[in-house]
């Protein structure tokens, strides 16, 4: 059943995009994933190369300067490094189609407690119908799980709409520290899930998870701190096997772990320079003899002010 969540517009012929290249990897690729009319017309064919058994196939969307920045400093909302392109309006609007593009074909959607205090009705649901629809013909719940991702849940405003929000399916990760702070906050209204170890995952934890997936799911896993691995193995048995990473600093940590599988880069012809955003600027940034490369997958362009660039990572 449709949602009655916020939608809007999507013109096809406004943000239709154009296919500059695509890798024979790409092309060639048999993996199934579910499709619509729009995406077809805007975007093209969209195919993931691979899932995995221990955890989700993970991937995150983000636009950048032509020099890697993610905000301004003066104006530090993401969107405006795509908005504030004043030759290619519609090219920053089909960045944001991309983005609900792969809500649409996720399981789950990976947020950060910051962008829930910066933003007090953001969620991470599907702005557009007619992939609302492709969602629901599927079988897939109309939202995906909205997956809140904390240290140690002091930074979680449990007032934010997410919370209060029926329509949205929602889960917090977290530390086992972390656990019991949302215990205090959320009470009766969340399902606790303990999962100190791969081998804690059983049948009956996840069975647990599914009959009480009408409220806000809450797993625990490291003492003081999440322990990723574990974390994402839980979703992975809970049946999330595509999982959209839309909080930078996650993404970052996640290469790191070796656990981020895809990037879609959108390269919005703007320049920043200085001290602004850059992606993982508050993480560890790798060496010269230790650092992970990509390989091009595709290449869409809707003008000559706006790219959009999906990369595969590569870790040694």
């Amino acid at each position: 059943m449709a949602t009655s969540l916020f939608k809007m517009p999507f013109d096809v012929d406004r943000l239709h995009l154009t296919r500059i290249y695509q890798s024979k990897e790409l092309e060639s690729c048999q993996v199934e994933t579910m499709s619509c009319p729009k995406i077809q017309k805007i975007y093209g064919d969209l195919k993931f190369l691979e899932l995995h058994e221990d955890r989700p196939c993970t991937y995150t969307s983000l636009v950048t300067s032509i020099d890697g920045r993610i905000a301004f400093t003066d104006a530090p909302q993401g969107p405006l490094i795509a908005k504030k392109n004043k030759y290619d309006p519609a090219g920053a609007d089909a960045d944001w189609f991309i983005l609900n593009m792969l809500r649409a074909v996720s399981d789950g959607v990976m947020l950060g407690a910051g962008t829930m205090n910066a933003e007090a009705d953001y969620t991470c649901h599907v702005f557009d119908q007619d992939m609302e629809d492709m969602r629901i013909a599927n079988g897939k719940n109309p939202v995906p799980w909205n997956i809140i991702t904390s240290l140690d849940a002091t930074d979680i405003p449990f007032g934010h709409i997410l919370f209060n929000t029926p329509e949205v399916p929602v889960m917090i990760s977290t530390s086992r520290k972390g656990m019991e702070l949302v215990r205090e906050n959320l009470k009766n209204e969340a399902y606790f899930v303990d999962a100190p170890s791969m081998e804690a995952v059983t049948e009956e934890l996840i069975q647990g998870m599914k009959e009480n997936a009408d409220k806000v799911l809450v797993i625990g896993t490291g003492d003081t701190a999440p322990d990723s691995k574990v974390a994402l193995y839980v979703l992975k048995k809970f049946g999330i096997d595509r999982l959209l990473v839309e909080t930078p600093s996650y993404m970052h940590y996640l290469v790191s772990q070796k656990m981020m599988d895809e990037l879609f880069f959108n390269y919005s012809c703007i320049y920043v320079g200085g001290q602004a955003l850059t992606i993982g600027k508050f993480g560890k940034e790798f060496t010269s003899e230790d650092h992970p490369h990509t390989r091009m997958l595709s290449i869409h362009t809707h003008s000559d002010h706006f790219f959009y660039l999906r990369h595969k990572l590569l870790y040694d």
